[in-house]
């Protein structure tokens, strides 16, 4: 008799350890995605501030949001998705040209802010906005140009 009671006891226990393995196993999926999101992020913007170091500045700084955004300087003719859903408005460039105190002192920086991480994880299913903004800043080093 005791042995019939206890007959599906391995199934409700495999059910509840199997859902807090899942649990787990999508949290895991969930910082390890986003982990490799700030990574790819990080070094978009160290390669953007690279080439904004030896290119001439254009004033907006568009050519360096679209390095970032489309991988290559000029945007796209036709439709392209930007990378991991970044807009024009999440990428900030500064430049700070030299000074006549300072004239070594011309510098780039490159930022995105405000960028959306997505979750797969059904208790976190929405799209957080970061508000850490990934920063990297280079001097301005262009090869002296010949007379």
């Amino acid at each position: 008799m005791k042995r019939r009671r206890s007959r599906g006891q391995g199934l409700v226990e495999a059910a509840l350890v199997l859902l807090v393995f899942l649990a787990l196993l999508v949290g895991a999926l969930d910082c390890g995605q986003v982990l490799y999101s700030h990574q790819a992020l990080a070094a978009r913007v160290e390669e953007a501030a690279r080439w904004g170091s030896v290119h001439p500045f254009d004033g907006t700084g568009d050519q360096i949001a679209n390095l970032i955004l489309y991988g290559q300087a000029e945007e796209p003719r036709a439709a392209a998705a930007p990378f991991l859903g970044l807009t024009r408005a999440n990428i900030v460039v500064r430049y700070r040209p030299a000074t006549p105190e300072r004239p070594d002192d011309e510098t780039i920086s490159v930022a995105i802010v405000n960028y959306p991480s997505h979750f797969f994880s059904p208790w976190i299913a929405r799209t957080i906005v970061n508000a850490r903004p990934v920063l990297a800043a280079a001097p301005v080093s262009r090869p002296a140009t010949s007379r």
